[in-house]
């Protein structure tokens, strides 16, 4: 399947071993596949500095630490994929792997699954091994999901520009969603730019390009109670993998009960199917002025485009108590529309998400995770409240009404105005 050198794995462990005796010490995963075993940290990095290894697994070498050696290779060539394995996964080694930007933490344990795992995905690329002429066609499920798959509940996480903090509340709201005891997937369809790979953590994850080469990949997560699904890798592959984004997410909504999908800040057509596709769209506006603009930009495109906004629910992010906007403010500028506020999380947001540990954000009740969790109430059936017909009800109502039918928002402009003078004064003791 592969050809010689195309991955390595680096360990003093296995150095003396034949190539027999590696198909015996990995048998499910070796077995007709090339996988040279080195030592040596100056070879490895040689041969990943001069592009011939597409995949690399470090688990230990002789004069340098592990992460080290991952971490040059991977500085040396970004386009190898490089994974650390190591049993124990502290914040540090955590925190270390993501600043070098490494491709996971792989456990010992978990070393066949990995090795199969690259060796199929690089065979889909047409990369070490023959390029098939045409990849199989995305028609079926998962085979054992029995013959009427219900679909999960689809929620879609957008914004009217970059920077609202999609990537953040996706990961957030993934997590608090499995919390809940439902199955979740993360899909990032953020196709150019997505590193929610970074952010979840290390649950259980494939790639996008791997559902559309392989369908029953989706076996090996459908029973995780959360999964990844990355983004691609290279960008020039982004516009191709558009085109069958939306049987992905089909796919995904059938093996998982809930999927929540991050998307870009580019609209395109993949951001119209998905919103046509969502039981529920989070519409998320920042504290800038120009993310209020965009937001209803955005929500006029959908209306021309004939989309129907009442599964929309809009949400003012980084709400403090001296925040420029509250969710008054941005209902008052999109005509009454119902919004809600999810609080600043503070500084540990990005710190602990970029070392990928959502996890302790949760268990902390960080004031971010408690506002989405909280939201979350609005928006997802829990097993003790089922969907009425597999169909989540109408959430809030949404829609940006004609001048002549907006009464109503101004006397709420007034009452917000009216209600921040009084604050100020109250403040200056008049």
């Amino acid at each position: 399947m592969t050809d010689k050198g195309c991955m390595m794995l680096c360990s003093c462990n296995l150095e003396e071993l034949s190539a027999d005796d590696t198909m015996k010490a990995f048998p499910s995963a070796i077995e007709g596949l090339a996988v040279e075993v080195c030592s040596d940290a100056a070879s490895v990095r040689e041969r990943a500095a001069g592009g011939a290894l597409k995949a690399l697994w470090v688990e230990s070498c002789e004069g340098i630490e592990p992460i080290n050696l991952a971490a040059a290779c991977k500085s040396d060539n970004p386009a190898t994929e490089v994974f650390l394995v190591a049993a124990d996964r502290t914040g540090s080694v955590v925190s270390r792997a993501n600043a070098a930007h490494l491709d996971g933490i792989v456990r010992p344990s978990d070393l066949s699954d990995s090795l199969r795992e690259a060796a199929l995905r690089l065979a889909g690329n047409g990369e070490c091994g023959h390029r098939e002429e045409e990849a199989p066609a995305l028609t079926e499920a998962p085979s054992d999901r029995g013959d009427k798959a219900q679909s999960g509940f689809l929620l879609t996480v957008v914004s009217g520009s970059g920077g609202a903090g999609k990537s953040t509340v996706a990961v957030l709201a993934a997590l608090a969603s499995a919390r809940r005891g439902l199955r979740t997937a993360l899909l990032d369809a953020d196709l150019q730019f997505g590193d929610l790979g970074e952010l979840a953590g290390f649950c259980p994850a494939i790639s996008i390009e791997e559902v559309i080469a392989k369908p029953a990949a989706l076996e090996e997560v459908g029973e995780a109670p959360l999964a990844l699904f990355k983004a691609p890798r290279a960008l020039e592959r982004s516009e191709a993998i558009s085109e069958s984004l939306g049987t992905v997410v089909e796919l995904v909504c059938q093996a998982f009960d809930c999927v929540v999908v991050n998307t870009g800040g580019s609209w395109g057509e993949q951001h119209l199917q998905l919103l046509e596709r969502s039981a529920a769209t989070l519409f998320l506006v920042d504290q800038r002025a120009s993310s209020v603009r965009a937001c209803r930009h955005a929500l006029d495109l959908c209306l021309r485009c004939g989309i129907a906004t009442s599964s929309f629910l809009l949400a003012v992010n980084r709400c403090t108590r001296h925040a420029p906007f509250t969710s008054i403010d941005v209902s008052s500028a999109l005509d009454g529309a119902h919004v809600v506020e999810l609080a600043d999380g503070g500084r540990e947001v990005e710190e602990l998400l970029g070392s990928g540990l959502a996890q302790d954000l949760a268990d902390e009740a960080n004031p971010l995770y408690t506002s989405i969790e909280r939201m979350l109430g609005e928006l997802l059936f829990t097993p003790h409240q089922e969907a009425k017909g597999g169909v989540q009800v109408s959430l809030g109502r949404i829609g940006l009404k004609t001048r002549a039918e907006g009464e109503g928002s101004k006397r709420a402009k007034r009452k917000g105005r009216l209600s921040r003078r009084d604050r100020v004064l109250a403040a200056q003791g008049r």
